[in-house]
């Protein structure tokens, strides 16, 4: 059996506005224009009205691309990539899930039983953004902090208290995404609780995402890719998603005992050691950050 051909999605920016692209091999082309069967009216998200169908349809466009059908496509500038989905319903996050992480900031002891992961949430169509000059400093902040994070899409809805599937077959598929992050904001000692994650991490233009959504059958092992950010050109993160604390299933478990998760709902998973709060070092503006995460392509974005 010939083995399905490799294609991730994504959105640029062009004259006319935002356009829903498919990639194949590094090269390009929009759907709309060699897929005008395939409903993308709002773009990307259309394709969870029903993602298996929608995956289906999209894997016959890819091997046409791939028998030549469709020519040579083209290529795309780094700052013309859009956050691929426009936009979630929600983007929930996980916080201090990888065990280097928390070594780094000085805990060196940490039970996995005696502890539960922290969540919070971004707003999708504010905090989103895609590659290029997009990663804006808020204003007042001092310490602006990057932190690598294994984005998670749901293909299927799950309501509150249904079992997650070990499989993970309510995933449609995965992306590179950043939680930037003003630590300022967040461990504010003016705070009464000490502490504020969503003033912290929810400001605008605080997720890049990116450049790529890759669907799940890609994936071997969600916990096991290679995870790299660079600043100026200096490794930063260097790590690997085998270093989670919590799995994305239990991640995922433990979410949706409350919180029901639907079709395109995004999802971060937590970042590695490197952070700019373990050394004392934080981003400036003018800065650029690269990260790259096995199998779903590099990001590429400048601090402003």
């Amino acid at each position: 059996m010939t083995a399905p051909t490799r294609y991730a999605l994504c959105t640029i920016q062009t004259e006319s506005g935002a356009k829903p692209a498919i990639a194949v091999g590094g090269k390009h082309w929009f759907l709309t224009k060699i897929a005008p069967q395939i409903d993308l009216g709002a773009g990307l998200m259309s394709l969870f009205g029903d993602w298996q169908k929608s995956e289906k349809a999209l894997s016959s466009v890819a091997d046409e691309i791939a028998a030549g059908k469709h020519g040579d496509g083209f290529d795309v500038a780094d700052d013309k990539f859009l956050p691929p989905l426009m936009y979630p319903g929600k983007v929930v996050c996980a916080g201090t899930n990888y065990i280097d992480h928390i070594h780094a900031v000085g805990r060196t002891s940490f039970s996995k039983e005696e502890n539960i992961p922290a969540m919070f949430m971004k707003p999708p169509t504010t905090a989103l953004v895609g590659g290029g000059k997009t990663a804006k400093i808020p204003a007042a902040c001092t310490m602006y902090d990057w932190e690598i994070e294994l984005g998670v899409v749901m293909g299927q809805r799950i309501s509150v208290g249904t079992p997650v599937s070990r499989e993970l077959n309510e995933v449609a598929g995965y992306m590179l995404t950043l939680d930037m992050s003003a630590r300022d904001f967040q461990r504010n000692p003016k705070h009464f609780a000490k502490s504020d994650l969503f003033m912290g991490k929810a400001f605008d233009a605080s997720c890049p995402a990116g450049p790529y959504f890759v669907p799940a059958k890609f994936i071997k092992d969600p916990q096991d890719l290679d995870m790299k950010l660079w600043r100026n050109g200096k490794i930063e993160q260097d790590s690997n998603t085998k270093n989670m604390i919590w799995s994305v299933y239990e991640l995922l478990q433990t979410l949706t005992e409350n919180v029901t998760m639907e079709p395109g709902d995004l999802f971060l998973t937590g970042t590695p050691a490197g952070t700019g709060i373990e050394s004392g070092v934080y981003a400036d503006r003018g800065d650029k950050i690269e990260a790259e995460i096995a199998g779903l392509g590099r990001l590429k974005v400048e601090i402003y």
